[in-house]
Formats: C-alpha cells, structure tokens, sequence
C-alpha cells in the first residue's frame, strides 16, 4: 500500500535527521545524548505538546499521562523512527500486493521481450 510506503520512508527521513541532530549535539556539548520522542515534539511544537498533555489530564485521568505516554516520550527518537519506518516500508510491501517483481520502491519492473532468434 502507498500510503504505508510514504509513511515509512518519511520515518526514516525523521530517523535521519535525528542522528544528525544527535551528532551534531555530541559535536558541540562533547557528550552522545540520543534525543528523546517528547524532546523532538516540544522542539518542534511546544504548545501542541501542552495542550495535549492538558486535554489528557483533564479528561482521562493523571494516572495515563504518567504511566503510559510519559514513557512512551521518554523512549529515544532515533530507533523509535527508525524501527517505525521499517515496518511501515514492510507493511506496505505485504499489503501492496502478491507479484514478486517489484522494485525498490514497491513499483513493477517493465517486462523486458525475449527475441526468438532472426525475424
């Protein structure tokens, strides 16, 4: 399924900007720290990070903030993207469909004619 590869492929771009951005902090601080999920997303868009965590504390409870996505944005960004981004690409190589002559990007590879000697 395209949708599955896009998303997969857009993963692993986020993967690769976050090793370049972990490497370039371990250039400047002289200390390797990966980068945590919820650090990408209040580096990114702090206010939707609040309003999130807010809207979550309010309807549902403290106890699922704390004990379920606290951890998961604790969780660093880079094989969290990474592993996301494989099985996307893998998903929509399953889901995509039954040939065996796809590409690398999932795409069909163009027949290519046999000739049957002179003509």
């Amino acid at each position: 399924m395209v949708l599955f590869r896009a998303l997969g492929w857009l993963l692993l771009a986020l993967a690769v900007g976050a090793i370049v951005y972990d490497c370039l902090s371990w250039w400047s601080e002289g200390a390797f720290r990966l980068l945590a999920l919820g650090d990408l997303w209040s580096r990114l868009d702090l206010g939707s990070l609040i309003a999130v965590q807010a809207g979550l504390q309010r309807t549902l409870s403290g106890i699922l903030w704390t004990g379920l996505l606290l951890p998961i944005l604790k969780i660093p960004a880079l094989p969290a993207l990474a592993i996301g981004g494989v099985l996307c690409l893998w998903l929509g190589g399953r889901l995509g469909g039954g040939t065996d002559e796809t590409g690398f990007l999932g795409m069909s590879r163009p027949r290519r004619r046999r000739s049957r000697g002179l003509s």
